[in-house]
């Protein structure tokens, strides 16, 4: 056991691991109608996973479940926990099946759920932006109501990630995990970050987004009118509830070091944490090395700037017989030497230009 966990542990922090390695589990929203639906209504189905491009997707898996069909045991089962009167068609959003969370995020009308913002917000649209800036993490604190309370735990966790920026440092990169490409970036482009994320309980626009946290753990609804902070990180994952009185300098720290500590098991299961709904391209958003986007070598410039010597042809000065030919015969050879050296370099340039652009 202990071999195996050996052979799974990498230099490279938790936080940039999963950015670049941990797919979000998909989440699931399940339709049930009855009959065929309408155009209109297979259209709003549709606006539940926006893709704002090929490559910007949501982790959100959509199933439309007619209930006047024979339904598979498990949508059966949902369907009857529904209320009697309830109107169709009707949304229910779960969480992935890898979290084995039961609980409905979600239960509404097709047209209520429309205006839940499922797969997007203007929170995560700030978390995107900053883990693509390569934060280690934003902390996202889910205000109680209680103005006094929530700006004090802003207070204490603003103030003791200042403080952890000055005394905590990033592991040191291993070199065979930069080969391997466990990471793409040098020890030079991580970046140990964090900043504070302030989201009200009362914003319409976040009820999706306070649904997964508030649901993330059995017990957190016994805490609605306490102020939570939730570290996220990776690719929309959160690591998990510091809550009221939870919310102290050793339990922060003690997030933050998992956070930027080596990636001691690379499974992402066996890491705490639960993965949110977000419209992304997470892969766009782990940005290469800086190596990867500069631009190839001018081969013309090169070509002019190794070109061979020009030998001295002038005739040998009096007295001086057989110099000259001497002379020119020792340039010639240490021109084709320097030449031939140049030609390899550029050789290998070039090789080395045509792998990182088969690699990119």
């Amino acid at each position: 056991m202990l071999s195996a966990a050996s052979a799974l542990a990498c230099s490279v922090p938790v936080f940039r691991y999963a950015l670049e390695h941990w797919d979000a589990d998909p989440y699931q929203a399940l339709v049930f109608h009855r009959g065929q639906l309408s155009p209109q209504q297979l259209a709003q189905v549709q606006a539940l996973k926006p893709a704002r491009d090929s490559v910007e997707q949501a982790n959100l898996s959509i199933t439309t479940v007619d209930v006047s069909q024979e339904m598979s045991p498990d949508h059966a089962q949902l369907w009857k926990a529904q209320p009697k009167d309830a109107a169709l068609p009707r949304v229910l959003l779960r969480y992935p099946r890898s979290t084995g969370v039961k609980a409905d995020l979600m239960a509404a009308s097709l047209d209520e759920a429309a205006a839940w913002k499922i797969a997007d917000s203007p929170a995560r649209r700030q978390i995107l932006e900053r883990l693509g800036d390569g934060q280690s993490a934003v902390w996202v604190l889910v205000e109680s109501g209680d103005k006094a309370a929530d700006d004090a735990a802003a207070k204490l966790v603003e103030e003791r990630l200042d403080y952890l920026l000055g005394v905590l440092s990033l592991p040191e990169l291993d070199a065979q995990d930069i080969a391997n490409g466990l990471v793409s970036v040098s020890q030079e482009e991580l970046r140990l970050d964090f900043s504070l994320l302030r989201i009200s309980r009362q914003d319409p626009n976040e009820r999706a987004l306070l649904s997964m946290l508030m649901h993330s753990e059995d017990d957190l609804q016994g805490f609605a009118g306490k102020p939570m902070v939730f570290p996220v990180f990776g690719r929309g994952r959160a690591l998990y509830a510091l809550v009221g009185k939870g919310i102290a300098a050793e339990t922060i720290e003690e997030a933050a070091t998992f956070l930027i500590g080596k990636c001691s098991c690379q499974v992402k299961e066996q890491n705490p944490g639960i993965d949110l709904l977000f419209t992304a391209d997470w892969k766009k958003l782990a940005k290469a090395s800086p190596l990867l986007e500069r631009d190839l070598p001018d081969l013309t410039a090169l070509a002019k700037a190794t070109a061979p010597e020009t030998l001295n042809t002038k005739p040998d000065a009096p007295g001086t017989a057989g110099a000259g030919l001497a002379g020119n015969a020792g340039l010639s050879s240490a021109s084709r030497l320097s030449s031939a050296l140049k030609l390899v370099g550029i050789g290998a340039l070039l090789i080395a230009a045509l792998w990182l652009l088969k690699k990119r």
